[in-house]
């Protein structure tokens, strides 16, 4: 099978990306051809397929909006790639002409490639799978979050409660936008021509069924991470490690506050420091002079996997819907138990008292309690053994990738 596989960006940047990689390499693995369609980018993974891809918002230097000059023609790049973009809808067809693809296959396109993606793939009468990474389809801001908080007045109450809210990079003009070309969507149908949709967790599959869309073009097909059937001998580490994005929605800071009351405790906190929340979080602890919470930056290879393996257990704690979170998989390839905040697809993880523990959401005297259940070297061993179960379990690559050609193979002969 001939896969186009769609992406806004084709450098690994987060769960998306990682992803894209991951199934492109198991697809070709198993005898397929994939061919990718993106964004030129200074950053990205060569391919002989770039001749096709689009010019970023911006330069080719900037990998989000607020990097970039906001110049006329960046407002108008901006808004075209919000609503509808003729540009690369005219680039994605010469792409699927020359090609001749099987089928589409979206990950991430919004704000950067626009829905033309699907529209021009309909036209070329070439089915399209869309795998939704977060909730964007039902939310303005993608995350159901305001003010700290899950907020989901936007299905109860309309769309112009973001808009009053400026819920977009508080912006009124941001709000605005994503709103409008929420609306546009609606109007045009986009979303009905799309053959499939792939949520990574039960979670997002019952929002979507819960808000009008069609329950049999939705299979949840869990994220999965590259397999390391060898990793050594799981450690009982001595510290708790956090690893992932360190933005307010991800509530690294329950984590701080947590370790504040526990001096006798260490924790880490890798992933990029540079960030609005990690300069704060940086500037609390420097405040309250707190010794045991240590930020190690952005690590990749094996200095990652070294970490991960010295961790005592890892840590999510999300305070928003969060989507099956690759950290947790990778959590699991090493042996680690997680503790967790009870909230979006977390619980679908986290077997409470089985693989970990699960809190709520931003109560630090909880995580505290949790914590402080994983002094016995011999609960840690145990969970750390289920941990690795679970994922051989639910999560294999194998089950992805089945499901997945099931699906595909279900859309082909549909159209």
């Amino acid at each position: 099978m001939r896969i186009l596989l769609v992406n806004y960006r084709y450098f690994i940047s987060g769960g998306p990306e990682k992803y894209m990689f991951n199934i492109k390499k198991m697809l070709e693995d198993n005898g397929h051809e994939v061919i990718p369609f993106s964004i030129h980018s200074n950053k990205n993974v060569k391919t002989e397929y770039s001749k096709y891809f689009v010019e970023p918002i911006g330069s080719r230097d900037a990998t989000y909006f607020e990097e970039c000059k906001k110049t006329p023609k960046v407002i108008w790049q901006m808004l075209t790639r919000s609503i509808y973009s003729t540009e690369v809808e005219k680039a994605i067809k010469k792409e699927i002409k020359d090609v001749k693809p099987d089928l589409v296959y979206i990950i991430h396109f919004v704000n950067k490639l626009s829905p033309s993606v699907i529209c021009g793939a309909k036209k070329m009468g070439v089915p399209v799978v869309l795998r939704l990474s977060d909730y964007f389809l039902l939310c303005p801001r993608f995350d159901f979050m305001y003010n700290k908080k899950p907020c989901e007045e936007c299905l109860t109450k309309g769309y112009r409660t973001c808009i009053k809210k400026r819920c977009v990079k508080g912006s009124l003009f941001a709000s605005v936008v994503r709103v409008f070309s929420m609306k546009v969507h609606k109007a045009m149908n986009v979303y009905k021509g799309v053959d499939a949709f792939i949520t990574p967790s039960e979670f997002l599959k019952k929002k979507l069924i819960e808000n009008g869309f069609d329950e049999n073009k939705i299979t949840c097909i869990p994220t999965f991470t590259a397999s390391k059937s060898e990793v050594g001998k799981p450690q009982v580490g001595t510290y708790g490690l956090y690893f992932g994005r360190v933005t307010e929605e991800k509530g690294v800071d329950t984590v701080v506050k947590a370790y504040e009351m526990m001096p006798d405790r260490h924790v880490k906190i890798m992933g990029d420091d540079t960030t609005d929340e990690a300069k704060r979080l940086k500037a609390y602890i420097k405040e309250k002079k707190i010794q045991n919470v240590e930020f190690l930056g952005f690590k990749a290879g094996e200095e990652l996997e070294e970490i991960i393996k010295g961790a005592r257990f890892t840590l999510i704690p999300s305070i928003w819907y969060d989507n099956l979170p690759n950290t947790a998989l990778e959590s699991f390839q090493y042996s680690k138990p997680v503790i967790a905040s009870n909230i979006g697809s977390l619980p679908e993880l986290v077997l409470d008292g089985v693989n970990g523990y699960l809190f709520k959401p931003a109560d630090v005297r909880e995580l505290c309690e949790k914590v402080a259940l994983l002094d016995d070297d011999a609960v840690v061993e145990k969970m750390g053994a289920a941990s690795r179960a679970r994922l051989e379990d639910r999560f294999a690559p194998q089950t992805h990738y089945n499901t997945l050609m099931k699906v595909f193979s279900r859309v082909r002969k549909e159209n």
